[in-house]
């Protein structure tokens, strides 16, 4: 049989892989550019992966990844590791995996009764204080509300708490800056004299828990 060293003095041959399409892992929801991205010799994290489908898209909550590898189904908190460099909250991804970013959940609180325009406050991205919410809804409508009657309700384990501003002194609004709203609370403004209000509260008692002052938080 002809041999290749016969045409070729000392032949060298080089092998060189084209592709890595029976080893790959897919990044699918909240990134630019969802794709299937085939791994190499070179190990790929997570974060890498995210990178190398565009990145996270405004809408993304890379606190809510998850991992499914096999049979399971592993929560990864992606922001964690972007925050604060927890190593195992960017794990090396493995032929098969399939990595989900989900859409951020929506977070609002809601402004109800004798304020200039009754609105929810988007808390989604970002820590609002009581007297920031009041603010951006244009205030206390001046001549019907009572402002000492301003009552944030909050649903907790322990039951639904009330907190109470008594904004007739400007100067409580600055208490109101230090008060940060939650997910749910619902912020309400009377017109009803005080007496009658905090009457009707004590009626809902034993459902509601406490009765607060806001500068208590």
């Amino acid at each position: 049989k002809l041999k290749l060293a016969d045409y070729i003095p000392d032949p060298q041959v080089e092998v060189r892989v084209v592709g890595y399409n029976s080893q790959s892992v897919s990044i699918t929801g909240e990134v630019n550019t969802p794709n299937r991205q085939p791994l190499t010799a070179t190990q790929v994290t997570l974060l890498q992966a995210v990178d190398a489908a565009g990145g996270l898209t405004e809408d993304a909550d890379p606190s809510g990844v998850t991992l499914r590898r096999g049979g399971a189904l592993y929560n990864v908190d992606l922001q964690a590791f972007l925050e604060r460099g927890l190593a195992s909250n960017n794990p090396t991804l493995q032929s098969g995996d399939v990595v989900n970013v989900p859409r951020i959940a929506l977070k609002e609180a809601y402004l109800l009764g004798q304020i200039v325009k009754g609105t929810t406050i988007d808390l989604t991205r970002e820590n609002i204080s009581l007297t920031q919410a009041l603010t951006r809804v244009g205030g206390l409508k001046e001549d019907q509300a009572d402002a000492r009657g301003i009552f944030v309700f909050r649903d907790t384990d322990a039951g639904i708490t009330v907190y109470q501003l008594d904004a007739s002194n400007p100067t409580a609004f600055l208490l109101g800056t230090r008060f940060t709203l939650h997910p749910q609370d619902v912020i309400y403004v009377t017109t009803a004299p005080l007496y009658r209000w905090n009457r009707l509260i004590t009626s809902l008692l034993p459902s509601i828990t406490t009765v607060k002052a806001a500068d208590d938080l």
